[in-house]
């Protein structure tokens, strides 16, 4: 019994600690326009949470697309829908927020049309 007791008060220490780490983690702006994702080249930290705000200055509508990125990033709760088949939808000047822990690696970022990729709508993701 003490021991189930002690693994129950483990848990709830564990919870706030979880979630403080989601609030306290750092921001980075992403610029989206129809031609370009500044900056060129995003490097975040490995499982260490980020808060990735998009920031959408066009009149159009907008997609952030990295989707080996998302598929292997853990996402906050909340913010599974706001990622969806691997992209993240901006309306136009607006912009949307994400919280992720990130796994290592490199990734590819692109807008969310042929159109907009073609037009330099790209990016790198640097994981370390």
């Amino acid at each position: 019994m003490r021991c189930l007791s002690f693994l129950a008060a483990l848990a709830l220490l564990a919870a706030p600690a979880a979630a403080q780490d989601w609030r306290q983690a750092p921001e980075y702006d992403v610029l989206l326009t129809p031609y370009d994702i500044a900056p060129a080249e995003i490097r975040l930290q490995a499982d260490r949470p980020v808060r990735l705000r998009f920031v959408n200055t066009s009149n159009q509508g907008l997609a952030f697309s990295a989707d080996r990125l998302f598929r292997t990033a853990k996402a906050r709760g909340r913010d599974g829908e706001t990622i969806r088949g691997g992209r993240i939808t901006v309306p136009a000047l607006s912009t949307r927020t994400v919280v992720l822990v990130p796994k290592a690696g490199r990734y590819k970022a692109q807008g969310g049309t042929i159109v907009h990729r073609m037009l330099g709508m790209k990016s790198r993701i640097t994981v370390e």
